[in-house]
């Protein structure tokens, strides 16, 4: 009867762990995966033991037994320090991996040195194989590491329970029952003397409380709901719900956005008289009526954002809502005023959509030379870029291997005066600071070529063909990139920036280099020359040099024009 208690144990605990690889192999807990391992030999050593018919076999099972109890209460600390989100310095877990080493060493050094066991002797329980062993100093150490497995596990489920508002108050309890089971167990079973029958029970119960906790802790983990569902966005905000409105998590940019999100208890239902709660009611009565994706605006004193709300379907017909928010302030104040000028300019120029075409292309120079006025440092930089554009574009037309179109090169020419329209939303006293930015001036001033962007598809769109509206916006979003990657605002490398942005990029840096501002004189066209053609596989796209070096002599002429 006792074997085949043992036997029973050990293929339940063999199928709990098959049950946390199988259906939760996504887990972001490596630490579970871990535990049940352990267990399955732990109660395999037991299983041994009760077969065991002699003292060697009976200390031969109790070493393997050893093999995985050793690691247990480690393992089981460090999941619990995963699931409730505190991290430990990597000397603190080299210190316990040793430690936990050390202790199986001395377990397995029974029966040659007196150290764990200073006898042993072999009894049998109704054809069970068991032990008696007198405990040596080895085993003393065995105690205190499981006595402080307790005292440090329940000091952080008790700070958990307090002070970690992110942590499910489900996972914690779960936590702690398991942590209160299977050291009240240990050491009531030893002080019985039938720990060896007691265990494998504990060890089995312990393993479907962490199972329930794996589906507690995927069911709360955001993160890993929204990058199994969408892809990463640095840009928006996600606030993840259950289909019952209770509040399962968000991310950084939410806390930004919403602070009221940070008051939230993880796993409770909404506050209903909470601003936020009060302004996504609407899209939950929506999302539980229809599969379709939800889309709304929340005005928040003088801020906009765009909001999108989805479900997402889960195991065992559960379903999460997902929403993505996203702070388009800055552009919806442009758009707006645009608009105003739009509908004006459609209704009187319906009947001539080049006209309308050419109107559109004069605003937008109209905005791009309204920011350019606004900046104190760069004033004339528009106008000599874009002739710079236009000289290093006539030349590329002479190379017919480049396969690039008249409209192309004719596009990029007509695009270049928009590539600094998004300074328009900088602030002044960044815009027209002199001198070097501030590293938070840098952030403000690295928004411009976004908002740029965004202004030409919002103005264009609709009115200009769609070809000249795509790189007038790689001209604006793009010109800050470099080839090596170390550019922005997305870091794009190589080819992977469009070849538009790179010419653009070439004429923006050779004009801010030859050019007199505030806080600079002018290069010489030589020191000039050396920095381009030296910037070229790092900087700029190397494929441009030879353009740039065939016509650098047009360039120095159009410049000392210029300045006359």
């Amino acid at each position: 009867m006792g074997v085949f208690y043992f036997t029973l144990l050990f293929i339940v605990s063999a199928i709990n762990l098959a049950v946390l690889v199988v259906r939760f192999r996504k887990q972001q807990n490596n630490y579970m995966f871990y535990v049940f391992f352990t267990i399955v030999i732990a109660i395999f050593g037991h299983l041994l033991l009760s077969l065991s018919t002699s003292v060697e076999g009976a200390i031969l099972a109790n070493k393997v037994n050893y093999l995985g109890a050793t690691f247990i209460p480690m393992f089981m600390f460090f999941a619990l320090l995963q699931v409730c989100r505190i991290r430990i310095s990597s000397f603190s877990r080299g210190f316990l991996v040793i430690l936990a080493f050390f202790i199986l060493a001395l377990a397995l050094s029974v029966g040659y040195v007196p150290y764990y066991y200073t006898s042993v002797q072999f009894v049998s329980h109704n054809g069970v194989g068991d032990y008696v062993a007198t405990y040596g100093w080895g085993h003393s150490i065995f105690n205190v590491m499981m006595g402080s497995y307790v005292i440090a596990s329940f000091s952080v489920i008790v700070f958990t329970a307090f002070r970690r508002k992110v942590v499910s108050v489900k996972n914690i309890v779960a936590m702690a029952l398991t942590e209160a089971i299977s050291i009240t167990s240990f050491f009531v079973a030893r002080a019985m003397q039938n720990d060896t029958m007691v265990m494998p029970l504990v060890y089995v119960c312990d393993q479907f409380l962490l199972l329930y906790i794996c589906s507690n802790v995927k069911w709360y983990d955001i993160s890993s709901s929204i990058g199994e569902s969408l892809e990463e966005d640095n840009h928006c905000a996600y606030v993840l719900f259950s289909s019952t409105r209770r509040y399962l998590g968000c991310n950084n940019i939410a806390l930004n956005f919403f602070p009221e999100l940070a008051k939230f208890r993880v796993d409770s239902l909404l506050d209903q008289n909470a601003e936020f709660t009060i302004a996504v009611n609407g899209a939950f009565e929506s999302l539980d009526k229809s599969n379709e994706v939800v889309t709304f605006s929340i005005e928040q004193e003088d801020r906009h954002f765009t909001c999108s709300a989805r479900g997402l379907p889960q195991k065992f017909n559960k379903k999460l809502y997902l929403f993505k928010i996203e702070d388009d302030s800055q552009v919806q104040i442009y758009i707006k005023a645009l608009d105003k000028n739009l509908v004006y300019l459609k209704k009187t120029l319906a009947e001539n959509i080049n006209m309308l075409q050419i109107m559109a292309k004069r605003m937008a120079l109209g905005m791009a030379k309204m920011a350019e006025s606004r900046d104190d440092n760069t004033g004339g930089h528009m106008k000599r870029t874009s002739e710079v554009v236009k000289i290093l574009v006539d030349e590329m037309r002479k190379d017919e291997s480049l396969g690039l179109s008249q409209e192309f090169f004719e596009d990029v020419v007509a695009a270049a005066p928009m590539h600094d329209l998004g300074k328009i939303t900088i602030e002044d006293r960044v815009l027209r600071k002199p001198g070097r930015f501030t590293d938070e001036e840098f952030n403000v001033m690295k928004k411009h070529p976004k908002e740029g962007a965004a202004i030409v598809e919002n103005l264009l769109t609709g009115i200009e063909n769609p070809y000249f509206v795509k790189i007038a916006k790689n001209v604006a979003y793009y010109h800050h990139e470099r080839w090596d990657g170390r550019g922005y605002p997305n870091g794009l490398a190589g080819e992977n920036i469009p070849i538009e942005a790179r010419i653009m990029a070439v004429a923006d840096v050779f004009d801010a280099l030859v050019s007199r501002r505030c806080y600079k004189e002018r290069m010489s066209f030589g020191d000039a020359y050396g920095i381009i053609v030296g910037g070229m596989g790092q900087q700029f796209d190397p494929s441009l040099e030879k353009y740039f070096v065939c016509c650098f002599d047009l360039l120095k002429k159009y410049y000392i024009a210029v300045e006359h």
